[in-house]
């Protein structure tokens, strides 16, 4: 077969190879920058996906929870017009002479009266907290007493002398006790309740965002377990803040080893708050006897959990 020799391109034939060439770079660089585009935009959707689902879990997770708050280091030197995000409020109750046990029988988580078989010493062991409201006609038969002369907090009288007796106890041993906060009335907190709401409403909430807000700083009139008189917000002059940190000074030690010896349990124990719906707070005892507090510091229980096991056994 003959070879021939190889055809010379004619320099307009180069020129529109050449410009094919750069033709199909260019179109590789467009369709290398489109791929990358569309990548960038999948990523995109993934990650937006993602953060809405751990949006949602979130939600939902804080929504079981009940109404908890954070654990905001707060000022308890006088009066103060907001309150713990916890829920560290108060209320009113009656003495055990009052005659009104048969209407203020313990309830249990679900708002069930609850019978423990302590006959007149029942009323003390009232459940209140986020889900259960306190019983119709509390106040309406409430005796409150200065429980602490330095700061005028009352609680109610059995309660009050129980204090007492459990702040000079606690002073024989170089230990000081200040009460900064115990009773409060329905009225006076749905004040409070009220200024926070506004606060919010103020900020351009609806009414259900601005009540959802406030609840979470100012507990709900009535749901509080100060409205019962019976619940005691303990400090000591050298440490006046709501927060752990008061864990771990001398007053809170005494009052963890003795305050059941005076009737007073800590009412919010760390890793209860699944339970209570409330943080760990070592200041805040509640006055329940000497009896059922010895009973339920015993068993480890919250009260909720002690209220719902003697439900079970009745």
């Amino acid at each position: 077969m003959p070879s021939y020799p190889p055809r010379e391109m004619s320099e307009a034939e180069r020129r529109r190879r050449a410009a094919a060439r750069a033709r199909r770079k260019k179109e590789i660089r467009r369709n290398r920058i489109i791929f990358a585009i569309l990548c960038l935009a999948l990523l995109a959707l993934i990650v937006f996906g993602m953060v809405k689902l751990v949006g949602l879990f979130t939600k939902d997770k804080d929504s079981s929870s009940g109404s908890t708050s954070s654990s905001t280091s707060i000022s308890v030197s006088g009066d103060s017009t907001s309150e713990p995000a916890s829920g560290s409020e108060s209320g009113s109750t009656s003495s055990p002479e009052s005659g009104s046990a048969s209407t203020s029988e313990p309830a249990s988580a679900t708002g069930t009266a609850a019978t423990t078989g302590g006959g007149d010493a029942d009323w003390l062991l009232t459940l209140v907290n986020n889900n259960v409201k306190l019983p119709d006609g509390w106040e309406d038969t409430l005796e409150t007493k200065v429980a602490d002369s330095s700061t005028g907090k009352e609680l109610a009288t059995v309660a009050a002398d129980a204090f007492i007796n459990m702040k000079n106890a606690a002073a024989a041993e170089g230990v000081d006790l200040m009460l900064c906060s115990g009773y409060r009335s329905v009225e006076y907190q749905q004040s409070l309740f009220d200024a926070e709401k506004q606060k919010w409403l103020d900020k351009g909430n609806s009414e259900e965002e601005a009540y959802n807000q406030a609840k979470t700083v100012v507990a709900v009139p009535g749901y509080s377990e100060h409205n019962s008189g019976l619940a005691a917000d303990i400090v000591t002059p050298k440490h006046q803040n709501l927060d752990e940190a008061f864990g771990k000074t001398d007053a809170a030690k005494w009052l963890f080893e003795h305050a059941p010896e005076y009737g007073f349990i800590l009412r919010y124990p760390e890793n209860k708050q699944a339970i209570t719906g409330i943080i760990y707070e070592p200041w805040h005892y509640r006055y329940v006897g000497v009896e059922n507090a010895k009973a339920i510091t015993a068993s480890g229980l919250c009260l909720e959990e002690y209220l719902d096991e003697n439900l079970q056994k009745a």
